[in-house]
């Protein structure tokens, strides 16, 4: 016989969360983080349906070792594209949801700059999606692209970070969030050339130990990859700890 008496229970506490959640949107209105558009009548919380579907749609043909988008008739092969080949990229292959365009641009700027660490969870959620489709078999470890300390302490958190906890979460992968670090304090890549990228990050990450990586595939986590050094050194420090392979997953494929 049913228990009538948990029943009751359960629909009283749905019930109450229906009616707290139907108040919280008369008096604070959720808005897509990215169109701005009303989530009232959707069942996402922070980013509307549509933007969703136009980041999740963006299969652009990619070159399979740094991400770039390429051309009709341009083809890239293990080595890299025109782009890339004739770069010492340190992670083998690149994943990514979207080029650095709209809505990914507005997103990941809310998210890293604007402090809205809730975006965490829908951003997360396209990098396992994209994940499903391709290596998740391969990975053993997740590990995020460091912030030095200062860095870390001074925006409160480590985006990247977050978004690799749900990866890991989600699809019971082991991750790493210390083992790897920032060793020095760099410049922001932002306003450097390609050349003073490179020479800004070399050295700037160390493995503090070694035997955890050994022999392991690593997925390496980042928001937005436009050169690749900073990517590209993490890789090498992790191949300098005998690592197997890395691959990396970023939301945004940038240019120069």
């Amino acid at each position: 016989m049913p228990d009538l008496h948990q029943e009751n229970k359960v629909f009283s506490v749905s019930a109450i969360r229906d009616i707290f959640s139907g108040l919280l949107d008369v008096l604070y209105p959720r808005h897509c983080f990215a169109c701005d558009k009303s989530l009232h009548e959707e069942k996402n919380t922070y980013v509307c349906e549509s933007c969703l579907e136009i980041m999740e749609a963006t299969k652009a043909k990619r070159c399979i070792k740094c991400g770039l988008k390429l051309g009709p008739g341009i083809t890239s092969s293990s080595k890299g594209c025109h782009e890339c080949k004739n770069t010492n990229l340190g992670f083998e292959k690149s994943f990514f949801v979207s080029d650095n365009i709209e809505p990914a641009k507005t997103l990941i700027h809310q998210f890293k700059y604007k402090k809205h660490m809730c975006l965490a969870t829908p951003l997360g959620s396209l990098l396992i999606n994209l994940l499903h489709q391709k290596i998740i078999g391969e990975i053993d470890t997740v590990v995020p692209v460091p912030l030095h300390w200062k860095k870390k302490q001074e925006r409160g958190f480590n985006q990247s970070e977050l978004m690799a906890r749900k990866i890991s979460r989600k699809l019971s992968i082991p991750i790493s969030t210390n083992n790897l670090f920032r060793a020095k304090n760099t410049l922001s890549q932002t306003q450097l050339s390609r050349t003073q990228r490179q020479k800004n990050v070399k050295g700037a990450f160390e493995v503090k130990n070694p035997e955890m990586f050994y022999q392991k595939n690593i997925l390496l986590v980042d928001d937005v990859l436009t050169t690749g050094m900073t990517a590209s050194e993490c890789a090498k420090s992790l191949k300098n700890a005998g690592t197997n392979r890395v691959f990396l997953v970023a939301l945004a494929r940038s240019k120069m």
